[in-house]
């Protein structure tokens, strides 16, 4: 699903960002991107979004090579994958529902395909009767689901979460958690940049652990073959 090869990004002349990151990540996988603040997790991301280029190396993401991408596949690839941010970006002039259609309405569909999917996705994350509000009269949580409907209305394939639970209490980040791996386990690929220890300790995803720009520890190589069974492993863990 997403490939590094010999990734690097330099912010300025002989100062990187990322430094020669090679690895894989399987479709369906669901992996938890650490390290230290500054270490390189959200230009990675950025990256992996296409909203930045690398400085050299190459990046696929299911047949999609970067390095030739034309605008029609600039677009097609942005359309297989949802982002959720830590600040949410919510419109605060706009009711939540118009928030969650924002990339149907980009994306061209019709107003009556908008009204089905935005109201499936307002139930999937447990705010079926919250679409006229606006997202000031939420708590934090719940303008952080919003951000997730927002982030899988258009079902993509590939979901990006940058410390989605940053600004959350424990409750509320497991609660972030349990709605990111029931996206998961319907077949979505997520990539979580996280710095949370607990949460990192509580559910045994695979990692790509970053410092300083480069990548230590690529524990994705390990446990790819055994993804079906820690993902299981997880969620029986919280459902206890």
């Amino acid at each position: 699903m997403i490939s590094f090869q010999n990734v690097s990004l330099e912010y300025r002349l002989g100062k990187y960002a990322l430094e020669n990151l090679s690895f894989d990540l399987k479709s369906g996988s669901f992996t938890f991107l650490n390290g230290h603040s500054g270490a390189g997790k959200s230009s990675l991301l950025q990256l992996i979004a296409r909203l930045t280029r690398p400085t050299s190396g190459d990046i696929q993401v299911g047949n999609i090579v970067y390095s030739e991408l034309g605008v029609r596949q600039e677009r097609a690839l942005r359309q297989q994958m949802g982002i959720v941010f830590q600040d949410n970006q919510l419109l605060h002039d706009r009711n939540v529902f118009d928030n969650i259609a924002l990339p149907l309405i980009i994306g061209g569909y019709h107003f009556d395909d908008i009204k089905l999917r935005v109201n499936a996705a307002l139930t999937k994350v447990g705010l079926g009767q919250r679409g006229a509000e606006k997202p000031i009269n939420l708590s934090g949580g719940e303008q952080q689901r919003v951000g997730i409907a927002r982030a899988v209305v258009a079902r993509p394939k590939l979901l990006l979460a940058d410390e989605p639970t940053g600004n959350l209490d424990s409750e509320m980040s497991q609660e972030i958690m349990q709605l990111l791996m029931h996206f998961n386990a319907s077949g979505v690929t997520v990539v979580f940049a996280t710095h949370d220890e607990h949460l990192l300790q509580t559910y045994p995803f695979q990692r790509l652990t970053l410092a300083n720009g480069q990548l230590i520890h690529d524990e994705a190589k390990s446990t790819q073959s055994a993804h079906g069974s820690r993902k299981h492993s997880a969620t029986r863990k919280v459902s206890s």
